[in-house]
């Protein structure tokens, strides 16, 4: 089922007073909600649409996004995912289908209502705007296991570098 058929489904279980979970798809929303790792519970929007809350939100007939609001006005809100640095979305606040209620990863489930990191992680990515492409490189090289992969192309000692790059487990560099 396309996105386009299955979203608007999800949206009408969740106006009925339903959760629905929700396996994330794409990166615009990296590093802190991962692509096929992550899965999202989506809950009914209980009261006014704050900074730092992740919304599923309609941009475009048809065209949904689960990403964080950036900025809120008197009818529009402006969205835009944590992997994103220029990008941003505008819709209605009518356009807010569902609010993320919790992240599930790796089996552990994050209420993001009581979730005193998660409160804080929200407030402080929206003011690092300007430093984000950074933070986001740095998670890209070190957390991505990159660096080793490219420091070892270069560098002929490459067995030295397997054993101090070695996670537990064989890897090809």
């Amino acid at each position: 089922m396309q996105n386009d058929e299955f979203i608007p489904e999800v949206c009408k279980l969740i106006d009925m007073g339903h959760q629905v979970t929700i396996r994330a798809r794409g990166y615009s929303m990296r590093p802190f909600i991962e692509h096929n790792r992550d899965e999202l519970v989506f809950g009914q929007v209980k009261r006014p649409v704050v900074v730092g809350d992740v919304v599923l939100a309609e941009i475009t007939p048809g065209h949904f996004v689960c990403h964080r609001v950036d900025a809120v006005g008197d009818k529009r809100i402006r969205l835009r995912g944590d992997g994103n640095i220029y990008g941003t979305e505008i819709c209605r606040r009518e356009d807010v289908r569902a609010m993320l209620d919790a992240i599930i990863r790796k089996g552990t489930q994050w209420n993001l209502e009581t979730s005193r990191v998660w409160h804080i992680y929200s407030w402080l990515w929206v003011r690092l705007l300007g430093v984000r492409k950074h933070l986001l490189a740095i998670y890209r090289i070190f957390w991505m296991h990159q660096l080793p992969r490219r420091i070892s192309r270069h560098i002929p000692f490459k067995s030295t570098l397997k054993r101090i790059f070695k996670r537990g487990e064989q890897k090809d560099y």
